[in-house]
């Protein structure tokens, strides 16, 4: 857990103006979204000035994209960056638990699957349910990736990497 606070401290923060500038909004604007949108939540110095992190430009950049480009509402944008949140969440949890084989039966190799692949002529379909899945899912909790991210650290420790 130390390492994840030193990591913390390290990465670059960006006050409020230097957010504004770089996005094109102005600061109320930038708060109100942090009032409405969950992943978004600006720390503070201790003289009291929001800082925002890279990852958090990203969101601030996706949000503007949805409201402002694509033609969004603001319970839109947060439909789609929740859902968008969830469907990545769970591409790590999936990416970070290794694949063990049932007891009794060998592990499948890429070679195995090749010929049932080749088959295969639609290959959107896993694509168009993994979307629908992603619009039908309850609301991811905020503090899914944040356990995501302690679980690939201990992984880490552990020695699975």
């Amino acid at each position: 857990m130390a390492q994840v606070d030193t990591e913390k401290a390290t990465e670059t923060r960006y006050k409020i103006g230097d957010v504004c500038r770089i996005a094109d909004v102005q600061p109320y604007v930038l708060r109100y979204w942090e009032s409405e949108f969950a992943g978004l939540a600006a720390d503070r110095t201790q003289s009291g000035p929001r800082t925002y992190s890279a990852r958090e430009l990203k969101i601030i950049e996706q949000i503007k994209r949805l409201l402002y480009d694509e033609g969004y509402t603001i319970a839109g944008a947060k439909k789609r960056l929740e859902s968008e949140a969830l469907a990545a969440s769970r591409a790590e949890v999936v990416a970070a638990v290794p694949e063990k084989p049932e007891r009794g039966r060998r592990a499948t190799t890429k070679s195995d699957t090749a010929p049932v692949q080749a088959l295969r002529t639609d290959k959107t379909e896993p694509v168009a349910i993994e979307r629908q899945k992603a619009a039908t899912a309850p609301a991811p909790d905020p503090r899914v990736g944040q356990a995501v991210a302690e679980l690939k650290e201990i992984v880490k420790l552990l020695g699975g990497e």
